[in-house]
């Protein structure tokens, strides 16, 4: 499958569930940094999925869209990145990563909160 091919339909995906959920707020979950260059496809692809996607949550209207990686994940939920993930975890075991990101977007997140732990 072309990637464009790719693009398009996990916007389509996209475009469903949010329709279905009509979210607020939006946080899409970025790769971290690579501390090396990296000239490989998927990286590339990423990037583009990535952007899509966000066009996707604009094209919906929703204002709040924010783009984050694991570490600032962590930064913004006044944790580690791990200590984030793992609060995940306890939310979404399968999808650990999106539940720390989307916990970023509640207003006044208490990480100090026992309902979370």
């Amino acid at each position: 499958m072309e990637v464009i091919d790719q693009v398009e339909d996990l916007g389509r995906m996209l475009s469903s569930k949010l329709s279905a959920l009509n979210p607020n707020a939006v946080v899409i979950c970025v790769a971290d940094v690579s501390p090396a260059g990296n000239r490989k496809a998927a990286p590339r692809h990423r990037l583009m999925i990535e952007g899509a996607l966000g066009y996707v949550c604009r094209d919906h209207k929703i204002q709040q869209v924010v783009y984050r990686n694991g570490k600032e994940v962590g930064e913004t939920l006044g944790l580690s990145k791990a200590d984030a993930l793992a609060r995940g975890k306890a939310l979404d075991s399968k999808r650990s990563v999106a539940a720390a990101a989307a916990l970023t977007a509640l207003p006044a997140v208490s990480t100090t909160d026992p309902n979370l732990s």
